[in-house]
């Protein structure tokens, strides 16, 4: 993961945790107003990229 991903990932998972999904919007403006990109949420929980990995126990 970039060091660019990283910083982006951290202010979106911030500003969701601080105010939600509202957060979550602000925090893509400010990073695609840095050019660090901008995290978009899947909405399918059967996406193969997206859900949880199975656990193997």
């Amino acid at each position: 993961m970039s060091l660019r991903e990283r910083l982006a990932r951290t202010l979106n998972a911030a500003g969701l945790r601080l105010a939600g999904e509202r957060g979550g919007r602000a925090a893509n403006t400010v990073t695609g107003l840095l050019g660090l990109g901008r995290i978009e949420l899947c909405t399918n929980p059967s996406c193969t990229d997206c859900a949880p990995a199975p656990t193997t126990r």
